[in-house]
């Protein structure tokens, strides 16, 4: 059975809800990553994905807009012994491209 310990990164990207908005998406160009995760002392409070900073353009953020004004909070996860098949279903039903 596959899982998605197999086929997840461990190198991830994250930041603080108080990061700037600008400051995390130059950081996620320079990755090349389409998501972030928000940490709150090691404890995870939501997601900033590439969604999400279409949704803060096309709503005029400023530029003092913080990530966690925009992030998406409490996002559904997975275990990294959990089946590729349960992280599918999760993220097709759910209607994202990021599973933390």
């Amino acid at each position: 059975m596959a899982v998605v310990s197999n086929h997840m990164t461990s190198d991830i990207l994250t930041v603080p809800e108080d990061e700037r908005l600008a400051d995390a998406a130059k950081r996620m160009v320079e990755r090349g990553v389409g998501a972030v995760l928000v940490l709150s002392d090691d404890r995870l409070e939501g997601i900033l994905t590439e969604r999400d900073l279409m949704k803060a353009v096309a709503a005029g953020y400023s530029e003092d807009a913080k990530v966690g004004d925009w992030m998406t909070r409490h996002p559904e996860t997975i275990e990294a012994d959990d089946s590729t098949g349960h992280a599918a279903a999760l993220m097709i039903h759910g209607g994202f491209r990021h599973l933390p």
